[in-house]
């Protein structure tokens, strides 16, 4: 499955943009509501283009998903790479030119699944 990411709109108060990055293919990453059962905090690093676009991002898994059923998604999304817990994710044609770190939100559904990731 091809990368598809959703950026809110820019946040001049708190000085950030609000990104979206789906795994599932049939999600839309607009959706207020996605199907999340569960969600689990983790710190992912960022680097975004000039324009605020997100070029490739890194996260460690939660222990809880780390098992197969869990990464049916991930594992099938092109420019994603899992080597051991890290999850390494480029956009494809985007080069970074800042880096950050921010704080995110796996989403799982009602199988366990990872079917997104919510960047604040």
């Amino acid at each position: 499955m091809s990368l598809r990411v959703a950026r809110g709109v820019y946040n001049p108060e708190k000085d950030r943009f609000h990104y979206y990055v789906p795994f599932k293919p049939t999600l839309d990453p607009t959706d207020i509501e996605r199907g999340a059962e569960r969600r689990h905090p983790v710190d992912v690093a960022l680097s975004v283009t000039e324009t605020g676009e997100l070029a490739d991002l890194a996260f460690s898994l939660p222990g809880s998903c780390r098992g197969r059923r869990s990464l049916e998604f991930l594992s099938k999304t092109q420019s994603a790479s899992l080597i051991d817990e890290r999850v390494f994710i480029t956009v494809p044609e985007l080069n970074g030119d800042s880096v950050l770190e921010g704080k995110g939100s796996l989403e799982v559904d009602g199988f366990g699944r990872i079917i997104g990731l919510e960047i604040n």
